[in-house]
């Protein structure tokens, strides 16, 4: 019987680093969810508090992700992310240690969570940017279709593995969790067999404005790149305060239902988005900038689709449509992104792409409120909707004009 990625799984590099990417992810998911229960618990679950602590963890990628792009593009990206796992590692069973000791405060603990996300916008883009030069253009599909497989399959276990934990032991020692699997990660990532590929010595001597500038006019120039930079971007804004505010507000005020139906539209959307990816790595070659377009037509069809019926059952099938848009929308766009860049800006090109989703992902918590105030839910999913679906078919002309 044929095994499934058997011919990537082979190449003990890229299987280093999927193993690294299982683990790392698998820790922040545990952090990011013990981070909250610990700001309830310190601030008597005060929701500014709590909402502070979490633009803590978007923030530094807004300001710094481009400026972790440009060190990823000149440094060694191995040794940036093993130092970053070591260096969030010991953050992460710092918690848990001043917890015991009773040193643990808000100030303290929103420290800690900005100083991971800064070291995760230098191992991000590094992480990216040292895919293509792990495995061949061939494979590039099939390997970033089985890491955001990986990556999607540990969102849905990990939140749902936490209540066992929890009953084994204290809930403190999801951070102790975390501590052991970002270490595991790290070595895995030192196990790496990377060479530094030579890097033009004017372009290393430049600095960061300078740089920053350079990947800024080789975007305008390739509006390929801009566009589904942009057009992603769009659609966090759009689809971040719909979906995580608007709809857990229908949910409870207009069907009566409660976080455990949330819960499982949120399981059927991970669901669908990691079976996506796993179907369109088995695929042959295909074309990265149709799976894009498509992607983001059936996102904007799902959130079109709850806007014209939102019934419980509808909301179901909209969701698994939602799952398959975004996944084939998030393959595509790496893929194009990683073969069509050069390869001393693809750290830079995927900072200001994730500064991008970020500013999208605050802006959008930050207005839905007021849109929603003016503004029927079901209407601003079929607004929101609609404009995502009309950005998608307008791609198919655009790319057309471009070719």
């Amino acid at each position: 019987m044929k095994i499934l990625y058997k011919d990537i799984l082979d190449e003990k590099n890229f299987t280093f680093l999927l193993l690294g990417r299982l683990f790392k992810r698998s820790s922040l998911i545990l952090f990011s969810l013990e981070l909250i229960w610990l700001t309830m618990e310190l601030t008597n679950s005060s929701p500014l508090y709590l909402s502070l602590m979490v633009m803590a963890e978007t923030l530094p990628f807004i300001f710094l992700g481009i400026y972790g792009g440009v060190k990823a593009d000149k440094w060694n990206k191995k040794k940036i992310m093993v130092i970053c796992d070591l260096l969030i590692a010991i953050l992460i069973l710092s918690i848990p240690v001043m917890f015991f000791l009773g040193f643990l405060n808000y100030f303290i603990l929103m420290c800690i969570a900005v100083l991971i996300s800064i070291l995760n916008c230098f191992s991000e883009p590094s992480f990216r940017a040292l895919l293509p030069e792990l495995v061949t253009n061939n494979k590039l599909q099939r390997s970033n279709a089985l890491l955001d497989s990986i990556q999607r399959g540990a969102s849905i276990i990990i939140p749902a593995s936490v209540g066992i934990v929890v009953k084994v032991t204290d809930q403190i020692h999801i951070l102790t969790l975390a501590f052991i699997l970002i270490s595991i990660s790290g070595v895995f990532h030192l196990l790496i067999n990377y060479k530094v590929t030579h890097l033009n010595t004017n372009d290393s001597e430049q600095g960061t404005i300078a740089e920053i500038k350079l990947t800024v006019a080789y975007l305008k120039s390739h509006r390929n790149i801009l566009f589904i930079i942009f057009v992603q971007g769009i659609s966090i804004l759009i689809n971040t305060g719909l979906w995580r505010v608007g709809l857990p507000i229908y949910l409870d005020t207009n069907l009566g239902k409660d976080i455990s139906t949330f819960g499982i539209i949120t399981g059927l959307l991970g669901a669908a988005a990691f079976s996506t990816s796993i179907i369109l790595g088995t695929l042959k070659k295909l074309n990265p900038i149709v799976i894009f377009k498509i992607g983001i037509i059936l996102w904007g069809s799902g959130l079109l689709l709850i806007g014209l019926s939102p019934s419980i059952f509808v909301i179901y099938i909209a969701t698994i449509i939602i799952g398959i848009g975004q996944a084939s929308e998030g393959l595509g766009r790496i893929i194009i992104i990683q073969e069509q860049v050069p390869g001393n800006m693809l750290g830079k090109v995927f900072s200001i792409s994730s500064s991008i989703n970020y500013t999208s992902d605050t802006l959008s918590l930050g207005v839905i409120s007021s849109i929603l105030a003016i503004f029927t839910t079901s209407s601003v999913f079929l607004g929101g909707g609609g404009i995502i679906l009309i950005i998608g078919l307008m791609g198919f002309m655009f790319f057309k004009k471009e070719k």
